[in-house]
């Protein structure tokens, strides 16, 4: 997909700026038609797809470079909301469980204990945001001690 991105003609591109908070990132997309050589596994993609994200958090500057085979059309608008949306889901739950909750270094490796972790974690962020915390660590120092309060969550 990135000598496709890289020698092919770009069909449409789409460019985002989003300043929030310490951070300032700029998405670009750029969407190619599918190659005529792509293997088995990519003949029923409408398109590939490069996304560019660049930007700082903090004093830090970071860049990445993403490629995406997508059933969609090249013509399609959705294709660069449908990857904002995707990463919204990833940084809202999977970076929040990583990082925060620490659950890729969790010592449960076997049988069914890092599926149900996994679960219960799941389930206590839906009930944090439900109660309208957005910031997990501040409601984790807040609920740490307060059996109570959590409980009421649940009455």
């Amino acid at each position: 997909m990135e000598e496709q991105a890289t020698t092919s003609k770009v069909v449409k591109r789409y460019e985002n700026e989003e300043k929030t908070r310490d951070r300032h990132t700029i998405r670009q997309v750029e969407v190619f038609d599918v190659p005529k050589n792509i293997d088995d596994l990519g003949k029923e993609a409408g398109s590939v797809i490069k996304v560019k994200r660049s930007g700082t958090r903090g004093n830090h500057w970071g860049e990445s470079i993403s490629y995406y085979l997508c059933s969609l059309p090249p013509s399609s608008w959705n294709l660069a909301q449908g990857i904002r949306g995707h990463w919204l889901i990833k940084n809202r739950l999977h970076w929040v469980k990583d990082v925060i909750l620490e659950e890729d270094i969790s010592p449960q490796k076997s049988g069914f204990s890092p599926i149900n972790l996994s679960m219960l974690k799941t389930w206590v962020l839906t009930m944090l945001r439900i109660h309208g915390f957005l910031g997990i660590k501040e409601a984790i120092n807040l609920l740490s001690h307060d059996l109570k309060y959590i409980l009421s969550f649940w009455t």
